[in-house]
């Protein structure tokens, strides 16, 4: 499993700069173990593996039994074909068994090494939103997440209703906090809730997460592998993260905000929601700007035989958060300053051409919706051409939005439309 793969990476990492090398038996018997099992409560429940049979919550094996699970791992790595109960991620003794994984007819050369490095590379795991990990390959990530481990055992000892089992959570949880703040070795950190009178460690929204990787590096496309263990276990497999389509939500989010007065600000991740959940917007192989669409944004793309939706934009917090944040995507995906700029001045001209005299108002108006009810790039263009025959001071202007709707992308087309529609409407309400 690529764990190994990252759990070799963690100890060379680890090395460097030391004279003694540590191998990878003994990292899992002098730092893994004491952190992860050698307490009654454990960092990771593995399924079927030696730390967890026998085990009974009630009454949780005592140092002695501890050490004598650890010789079985060690047994049965040393003599047994790996299988998923102790090498972690490996295909299950039954391979027909829901917990089997990365199948595979070919007989792959497998060392003790590879066994022993994935434990260690499963605890570097990002546990996000939907039940899924992410293992990320890079060296600052791992640094962090290694550096957390101290801090989730101690938060552990010190909580006495804080359940266990909750590694991956943690690692989400701290490495959004880390990457967030520079100080973070300094601060204290206890992301602790009470559920269902228990307290637990919530699982970091996968957004946040993403978030947090884009600032940190803005520039990069970082390849995450993401899968779950569990009573069945899931692979989606490599996708690629795009962090700089990422940052660049939200930079814009951030300008847009800049521009308002007397308004509250709140971070673009306390209030942005996806409009899809992680598994799913993992399908198309990559996250970019495409995927973390915002909630029910949706509703305002121009869509076939369906009258035209317009954000209700009242003067509120909650309001101008979401106008702010639909904005703000919408102009990422154009990217294009030319585009941005005419589709800025074609919601100015419509809106005095709807106002410019009491008389035909009505029927302007009508016009106006029309337009901004097309579905595709001809019909806006025979409705824009409905415009022009009243509006011919305007109309060098409009015989250059034809030229530039003619030469756009397809698939563009609705966001301009959406953005024209959302500078309408707030122009509109701060006219009234």
């Amino acid at each position: 499993m690529y764990a190994s793969i990252l759990g070799k990476r963690l100890i060379e990492i680890y090395n460097e700069g030391k004279e003694k090398k540590v191998t990878p038996k003994k990292f899992l018997d002098e730092i893994y173990f004491p952190l992860f099992y050698d307490h009654e409560k454990y960092f990771h429940w593995t399924i079927n593996s030696p730390f967890v049979q026998g085990y009974k919550s009630a009454n949780p094996p005592d140092k002695e039994q501890r050490a004598k699970k650890l010789a079985e791992l060690h047994e049965k790595i040393s003599t047994n074909m790996p299988d998923a109960s102790f090498a972690i991620g490996f295909g299950a003794a039954d391979d027909t068994a829901t917990t089997s994984s990365q199948i595979t007819s070919l007989k792959l050369p497998i060392s003790h090494d590879d066994i022993y490095s994935s434990w260690i590379g499963a605890g570097v795991g990002i546990g996000v939103s939907g039940g899924l990990v992410m293992l990320i390959n890079n060296l600052e990530i791992l640094k962090i997440i290694f550096e957390g481990w101290t801090k989730y055992r101690e938060l552990l000892n010190e909580t006495n209703a804080l359940k266990g089992n909750q590694i991956e959570t943690w690692n989400g949880q701290w490495l959004t906090f880390a990457l967030n703040n520079n100080d973070y070795k300094r601060q204290k950190f206890a992301p602790v809730e009470i559920k269902n009178e228990v307290a637990i460690i919530p699982t970091q929204s996968w957004i946040k997460v993403l978030f947090a990787l884009a600032r940190k590096f803005p520039n990069e496309k970082l390849n995450a592998y993401i899968y779950s263990l569990g009573q069945t276990n899931t692979t989606v497999g490599f996708i690629q993260i795009n962090l700089p389509e990422i940052k660049r939500e939200i930079e814009m989010y951030d300008y847009l905000f800049g521009e308002m007065r007397d308004v509250g600000k709140r971070a673009i991740d306390e209030v942005y929601n996806t409009q899809f959940i992680f598994r799913t917007a993992c399908q198309n192989g990559v996250i970019g700007l495409q995927e973390i669409q915002p909630k029910d944004l949706k509703e305002y793309f121009p869509q076939r035989n369906k009258e035209a939706v317009f954000p209700k934009i009242k003067n509120d917090e909650k309001s101008i958060i979401n106008y702010n944040i639909y904005l703000s995507w919408v102009i990422a995906m154009l990217n294009n300053k030319t585009t941005i700029q005419a589709a800025e001045e074609t919601a100015k001209i419509l809106l005095s051409y709807v106002t410019q005299t009491a008389r035909a108002k009505k029927t302007q108006s009508n016009k106006v919706n029309t337009l901004l009810e097309s579905s595709t790039r001809k019909s806006f263009i025979e409705s824009l051409t409905e415009i022009i025959k009243d509006d011919s001071p305007n109309g060098d202007f409009f015989n250059s939005l034809v030229e530039e709707i003619d030469k756009m992308q397809a698939d563009k087309f609705p966001y301009f439309l959406t953005l024209v529609k959302f500078k309408y409407t707030f122009l509109n309400n701060r006219k009234s």
